[in-house]
């Protein structure tokens, strides 16, 4: 137990899995609204390579994003780092938001187009893509979101 919490102290454990736990519960938020958005809009989850470049895909994707973000963000709020700053109210809340988002725009930015390639090279389900790119992700998100957001 002690070598534990001196991996903790030193390496941020524990808070890399929480955040990952929350990113995992904003991924499946975001998965959930991509995967009924392809099934509302195209009719099922799969979709050929030239639907690469849908206007319709890259909306869906973009909310979905936003949707799982803000999901991510207040689960954060909640166990990652309840403790590592102060509760100022809802003002200091949506500003912390705005640059979970902005910080995530980056790391959404990448899911996207790792997502986007598999569709155009491997015609990958766009739910499928969004899983690889989420983990080629998740190394930037969290890294600018604990340096930028909660300056941890």
């Amino acid at each position: 137990m002690k070598k534990l919490k001196e991996l903790d102290r030193r390496y941020h454990v524990f808070r890399l899995a929480q955040f990952g736990l929350a990113g995992i519960v904003g991924f499946l938020a975001l998965e959930a609204i991509l995967v009924a958005g392809l099934y509302a809009i195209y009719g099922s989850p799969s979709l050929p390579s030239n639907f690469v470049s849908s206007p319709g895909l890259l909306a869906l994707d973009v909310f979905a994003s936003v949707v799982g973000v803000v999901v991510g963000f207040f689960v954060n709020e909640r166990t990652t780092v309840r403790m590592m700053h102060w509760r100022k109210g809802w003002k200091d809340t949506l500003a912390r938001l705005a640059k979970f988002e902005g910080a995530y725009a980056l790391g959404s930015a990448i899911t996207i187009a790792v997502q986007l390639a598999l569709l155009a090279w491997l015609t990958l389900s766009p739910a499928v893509g969004n899983i690889v790119g989420a983990i080629v992700a998740y190394p930037v998100s969290y890294a600018i979101s604990m340096r930028f957001v909660w300056r941890a």
